[in-house]
């Protein structure tokens, strides 16, 4: 006898017809998710890190960016935003060309400087290319980077009380201040925990973005057009809380407009919901309960950081006097300084010159001085960008109020250009419109559909209004 396998060969493939779609695209997707979702991971840890020459190093992140961007030299660039990198890279090589021909500086450290910008702002590339597809495994990456330096943030925390910095053989990476070298004043004096990233404000300014995205997702502000699954959604809210509040307890400046942006989205989960009884218990349980505390815990943390205390006004006003006093070198420079910029790498040397501050602390300030009116123009366009995808999306909020947190970050709170977490926000933004639905929930709760006007059997009579109901009943009759 003779008859058809009902089951087929290991060798022979499942017709597509009879794999769900979920199934299918988990399959299709394979193992590039699983390496997009590494690189979410790995860039938002920069810790430990491989030597390179004296001062750079290369993090993991780097590596699997450097992989993952290969496929764009062999891409269409037409209607993609690939290329924002090379305009951002353009200023840079004419700024360093500068320095060759008219001096002003060292040319050996403007090449190495340009290295390094160029390397970094590779991340801005992974989102543009694989958002579309594999923005939830990207996503469950960063949110599982996130819950670690969570959990090493509360270890520190409880470490601190005790005096000790716990693991410094963990902060390997050159590229950064030593923490190994400050681990005692850290664990004694400044007690300020930060997790996986060489200072607390590096901290707040790398992780901010993604807590508030997590925060919106949550609240449905914001809906991926590849819908996460029910764990990565309980992934997902646990990095928003963790995140929130390891950087309230870091008691960076940066923390007050992350704790506003969480505002701003929680007001508008409100004035989005059905009023039942679900809503009643979280508005309950939200005002009565987590808002207080979280607001006393933040400015309890952060009273010694914006009050009066001495170590809060120094750190501000050394930040402040940076800016102000780079700004100061580059307009008294000459003409060719001025449209150039002072030369990649050059402002540290001049600030410390000028007086005695290690370098501008600003990533978005830095790349301005050094660049000039060149390095301006190709932020201008940077911006045009931001603001065609933010009409792309309608002019929603939740993007507004991230990319206004993360443009904070880079002008005020840190000048590590060498953390690719900055430069991942960016490429996200540009692509947002590709992996988020534009159409967002309603402002107002959902009501019942409105019931059709009733007509009388009488040529020209209309029943509206409170008895129209009353009608309707009596004719089905």
């Amino acid at each position: 006898m003779i008859a058809p396998l009902k089951r087929p060969l290991r060798f022979e493939a499942l017709p597509q017809a009879n794999i769900a779609p979920r199934e299918r695209e988990t399959a299709r997707d394979g193992g590039l998710g699983l390496l997009v979702g590494a690189a979410g991971f790995c860039c938002l840890i920069p810790y430990p890190a491989l030597a390179v020459g004296g001062t750079s190093a290369l993090q993991l992140g780097n590596v699997l960016t450097l992989l993952l961007v290969l496929p764009v030299v062999a891409m269409s660039w037409k209607g993609r935003g690939f290329w924002l990198y090379p305009a951002l890279l353009l200023p840079l090589f004419v700024s360093s060309l500068k320095v060759g021909v008219a001096g002003g500086g060292e040319l050996g450290i403007s090449v190495k400087g340009t290295a390094v910008w160029a390397i970094s702002m590779l991340a801005i590339l992974v989102p543009q290319l694989y958002g579309k597809r594999y923005a939830v495994p990207f996503l469950t990456g960063a949110a599982l980077a996130t819950l670690v330096h969570a959990a090493v943030g509360v270890w520190q925390v409880y470490s601190f009380s005790t005096g000790v910095f716990p693991f410094p053989q963990l902060y390997v990476n050159q590229s950064f201040l030593s923490v190994q070298d400050n681990a005692q004043i850290i664990a004694r004096y400044t007690q300020r925990p930060f997790g996986v990233f060489p200072e607390p404000s590096a901290m707040s300014s790398s992780l901010a973005p993604w807590v508030l995205f997590f925060v919106a997702e949550l609240c449905g502000i914001v809906r991926l057009k590849r819908r996460p699954e029910k764990w990565q959604h309980v992934l997902f809210a646990g990095a928003a809380v963790g995140g929130l509040v390891l950087i309230i307890l870091s008691q960076s400046g940066h923390a007050a407009v992350t704790v506003a942006a969480v505002l701003v989205m929680a007001a508008i989960w409100f004035s989005r919901s059905a009023a039942n009884l679900r809503t009643y218990g979280v508005v309950v349980v939200g005002l009565g309960v987590v808002l207080p505390a979280v607001l006393w815990f933040a400015a309890m943390s952060l009273s010694n950081r914006v009050g009066g205390s001495e170590m809060g006004n120094s750190s501000w006003a050394e930040r402040t006097s940076s800016l102000r006093i780079g700004w100061s070198i580059l307009v008294h420079g000459d003409a060719a300084s001025a449209i150039c910029g002072v030369g990649v790498g050059q402002m540290a040397p001049a600030l410390w010159n000028a007086a005695s501050i290690d370098a501008v602390f600003s990533v978005l300030l830095t790349y301005v001085y050094e660049t000039g009116l060149l390095g301006a123009l190709a932020l201008g366009t940077v911006a045009y960008v931001l603001m065609r995808s933010w009409k792309r999306m309608r002019f929603g909020v939740a993007y507004g109020v991230i990319a206004a947190v993360w443009l904070v970050g880079i002008t005020l709170t840190t000048s590590y250009e060498q953390l690719l977490s900055l430069w991942l926000v960016l490429g996200w933004l540009t692509a947002w419109p590709e992996f988020c639905d534009v159409t967002v929930a309603s402002s107002a709760p959902k009501t019942a559909q409105k019931a059709p006007d009733v007509r009388i059997n009488e040529p020209g009579v209309v029943v509206s209004g409170p008895a129209r109901d009353l009608v309707k009943r009596w004719t089905d009759r």
